[in-house]
């Protein structure tokens, strides 16, 4: 009963309202307001006064023709322009379903998981539904979590904030960093790249916002060796060319490094172990679709296993 008296106590306003206000906003003049709306001046004026009353607001300064608005009616603007874009969302995704009725998987990934792995489970997918579709979106982890939690996306995979409760958490993975390096360094001998080696040697690393930059900093902190930076990237893709250039070693995720990879480059395992991980994930309040449960069984059966060596394949071998 209170919870019934509280929403009783809102305020009740009309979709048609806020149209009228939105439209007042972006012309500032009530005439121009009802041509855009196709609606009469005195409508339009109703549907400002009835908003102002039902919200308790005064949204306009009148002074004859001319509108000016207030605060309010600024702190306002900013709310309906994040409504009527979620409504521009929803006509977009009318417009995929009727063009493609039951075949879209809509995917998100951020950059270094969309360069290879995300292929991979797509390549999965086709072959098994050869009518699918897909959709795929980049995008940075944070984004990707909060959109896959409004049903933007109908599978994601990211790397998981933590305390993140309002998604389906389908599976979780993690892969190794390792050192992308030019095929004629002298470490290109090396079987595994460890800290040590690195002393000294130019380094091309991701900036501190980067996912496994933080771990990166602790390995040669207590290896007590100082990173010696001579790029810092916001794209682990963007590794590729500058260690094609001598511009440096990269350590970087494994994605990354054999996309990028060429056959003037080595990728080679790093120690002590940096680990990325990532999670695969779905909406909560949808029931799993059967390509996505597919999906988690290929990557759990057939796509991690072969990812043990997968970056280390020599590009220059036939």
């Amino acid at each position: 009963m209170k919870e019934r008296q509280e929403l009783d106590r809102l305020p009740h306003i009309t979709l048609r309202q806020v149209e009228a206000f939105r439209a007042v906003m972006h012309t500032q003049s009530m005439t121009s307001a009802a041509q855009m709306l196709s609606i009469t001046q005195p409508a339009v004026s109703r549907l400002i006064a009835d908003l102002e009353a039902s919200l308790d607001l005064r949204l306009f300064e009148r002074n004859g023709p001319k509108l000016k608005p207030t605060d309010n009616a600024l702190r306002l603007m900013e709310e309906v322009q994040r409504v009527f874009l979620g409504l521009h969302q929803i006509e977009q995704a009318a417009r995929t379903i009727k063009r493609f009725p039951q075949t879209l998987l809509r995917i998100a990934a951020p950059p270094f998981l969309s360069l290879g792995f995300v292929s991979m489970v797509v390549g999965a997918l086709r072959r098994q539904y050869p009518e699918m579709r897909f959709s795929i979106h980049t995008d940075n982890s944070l984004a990707i979590a909060d959109q896959v939690a409004r049903g933007q996306h109908d599978l994601g995979f990211c790397t998981l904030p933590s305390g993140t409760s309002d998604v389906n958490v389908i599976h979780e993975s993690s892969v190794d960093a390792v050192c992308l390096l030019p095929r004629d360094h002298a470490l290109a001998s090396s079987k595994i790249i460890y800290v040590e080696q690195l002393e000294n040697e130019p380094l091309i690393v991701l900036g501190q916002s980067g996912s496994i930059r933080p771990q990166i900093n602790d390995v040669f902190s207590n290896a007590k060796i100082s990173l010696n930076v001579t790029a810092e990237i916001l794209f682990a893709a963007t590794a590729g060319s500058l260690v094609e250039q001598n511009v440096g070693l990269a350590l970087m995720d494994p994605f990354s490094a054999r996309a990028t990879q060429t056959a003037r480059t080595v990728v080679r395992p790093f120690k002590p172990r940096v680990k990325l991980s990532f999670s695969m994930i779905a909406p909560h309040h949808l029931k799993l679709a059967e390509p996505i449960r597919y999906a988690t069984k290929v990557l759990h059966e057939e796509i991690e296993p072969m990812l043990q060596n997968w970056a280390f394949r020599d590009l220059s071998s036939p």
